[in-house]
């Protein structure tokens, strides 16, 4: 199984409405899609957001990821954000949210 997190940094508070209305998209079609599992969490600042996903296969991730309302706002992205991160473990189950932004500090290193 494959987890991918995505850290997203927003450039400006105004950037939350459009921030929110893809990922509100996004959420729905990740319910549709293989996806085993997700989560997200965001900064008590709202300006930096975790997205978490549990695959069973890079294969899936990929279909996923290059489709639907996810490939429009991986375009648009620039737009809300500069800096968007993402790594994927090999790991059962969804790890939590602590070990995985250690795992962004260690990426940052």
């Amino acid at each position: 199984m494959t987890v991918s997190i995505t850290k997203i940094e927003l450039n400006s508070y105004l950037k939350l409405v459009p921030f929110f209305k893809f990922n509100g998209q996004i959420i729905k079609e990740l319910q549709l899609s293989n996806c085993k599992k997700y989560k997200i969490t965001g900064s008590t600042n709202l300006k930096v957001w975790y997205t978490m996903t549990l695959w069973e296969n890079e294969s899936d991730i990929t279909t996923f990821y290059q489709n639907g309302t996810h490939l429009e706002a991986m375009k648009q992205s620039k737009l809300f954000s500069s800096k968007i991160k993402t790594i994927r473990i090999q790991n059962a189950t969804l790890i939590d949210w602590k070990d995985a932004k250690k795992r962004f500090k260690e990426f940052s290193n």
